[in-house]
């Protein structure tokens, strides 16, 4: 027998494999139950011994699983195997979570909101026209010795410009300071994309002798130019300034007034009840500039501004102004100066006929207001000489109320006819 024949005789007797169906007979053949595995026996009832445990089967290396690390309770993270007991939500809670929902919302719509807004402005609002006007919104502009293109160009804005890139503010004071003679310059803007300029030229007004040179100014004490020779045809303003103050060209000057009192103020008796000094408070908390502005004021009004050449303010209990450069009128502490301001008026410009003459030269004090609110005139010529007095014993006290009685007889002649106090006229 070949071994080929040997070969298939045995596959032939070979008996099929627990659980596979036999080739032969499979239709007749019946369904045969799975047999217990060989060693296993059945446990006898009634006693009380187990089965002995089956070994358990090794799985490769490959396949068996690690044993997990122990977690730390105390790292993050850490979950534990044990079931956790649901905590109920109060409903206090409840409402804090919706008020906190609701919070953050609002914040998201705010914070789309304002990147809106941003974008908005940024991309949209551009500077495209410039205009230039007078302070009080009149066109077409007084820009004094500059021209329009000058203050454009000066305000460094360009055209494309975000329109609210820049602070109004600081463009303004920025024109003040590069233009000297601009009193006014106010810088707005206009949507969607118009820059304003609203100016108003300076006029020179005033000279002021400073550390050895002369300051011109305007009427809004802005120093316009510094000038080493005395300026002709403007008013000479006497005052003092602070230390270091600041006298370049395009800055404001601040007046100051001293903090010392007068030999007048000093030698008022105390309790002294008078016009002057009544108001004396209200002077004090008036400022020098306010003053000024006050003083010609009246001066204009009164029609004594035009010949005015000297303003003093060196002290504010002794204020005068030169008229002329021949009459110079004492006006004293600011009070009342309205009524000081027209009487002197009424007697330089011989109003009533019983002033001075044109060619009259002196002194002419209007600042002796008395009780009822009246003011004595004084009028010392400047060239009357004044004899010197020999001496002699003195006078007798009635001799001294005679002389004092002739002299305000010859101040009555001036005030037959000037004009009255305000409140004497109502008495």
């Amino acid at each position: 027998m070949d071994r080929n024949q040997r070969s298939r005789n045995q596959k032939k007797s070979v008996p099929p494999r627990k659980g596979q169906p036999s080739h032969r007979n499979t239709k007749s053949a019946p369904p045969q139950r799975s047999s217990r595995p060989a060693g296993s026996q059945q446990r006898p009832k009634g006693s009380g011994q187990r089965p002995a445990k089956q070994p358990e089967r090794q799985l490769p290396k490959q396949q068996q699983k690690r044993p997990r690390p122990q977690q730390n309770p105390q790292k993050p993270g850490y979950r534990s195997s044990a079931p956790q007991v649901q905590r109920r939500v109060t409903r206090a809670e409840q409402l804090r979570i919706r008020r906190r929902k609701a919070i953050i919302g609002v914040l998201c719509v705010l914070a789309v909101l304002v990147v809106g807004i941003v974008l908005s402005i940024n991309l949209l609002f551009k500077v495209t026209d410039f205009r230039v006007e007078n302070a009080d919104r009149t066109t077409p502009a007084n820009t004094g010795i500059y021209t329009e293109q000058q203050l454009i160009d000066a305000t460094g804005i360009q055209v494309g410009d975000n329109l609210y890139g820049f602070s109004t503010k600081g463009k303004s004071d920025q024109l003040l300071a590069q233009m000297p003679y601009l009193d006014v310059a106010v810088v707005t803007r206009q949507a969607p994309g118009t820059v304003i300029i609203r100016v108003q030229p300076a006029v020179e007004g005033f000279k002021m002798e400073y550390s050895g040179s002369w300051l011109v100014l305007s009427e809004q004490l802005k120093v316009l130019r510094v000038e080493p020779a005395e300026p002709d045809n403007l008013v000479q303003l006497d005052a003092l300034l602070p230390e270091g103050a600041a006298t370049t060209p395009g800055s404001f000057l601040t007046l100051d007034a001293p903090s010392e009192p007068t030999a007048l103020a000093t030698a008022m008796p105390s309790g002294t009840a008078t016009p002057e000094n009544a108001d004396e408070a209200d002077t004090a908390q008036e400022t020098p500039n306010e003053v000024l502005n006050e003083l010609l004021g009246e001066l204009d009004q009164y029609g004594l501004l035009d010949g005015t050449t000297v303003l003093t303010m060196q002290n504010m209990t002794e204020l005068s102004f030169l008229y002329q450069g021949r009459v110079s009128v004492q006006l004293g502490t600011a009070n009342n100066l309205d009524y000081k301001i027209r009487f002197a008026a009424y007697i330089i410009l011989d109003t009533g006929g019983d002033g001075l003459a044109s060619s009259d030269r002196g002194t002419l004090d209007v600042s002796d207001q008395q009780t009822d609110g009246t003011i004595q005139p004084r009028f010392l010529p400047a060239e009357n000489p004044v004899a010197t007095p020999e001496p002699t014993p003195e006078p007798p006290a009635e001799d001294t109320t005679d002389a004092a009685a002739d002299a305000a007889t010859d101040g009555a002649d001036l005030t037959a006819d000037a004009p009255q106090d305000d409140t004497q006229s109502q008495e």
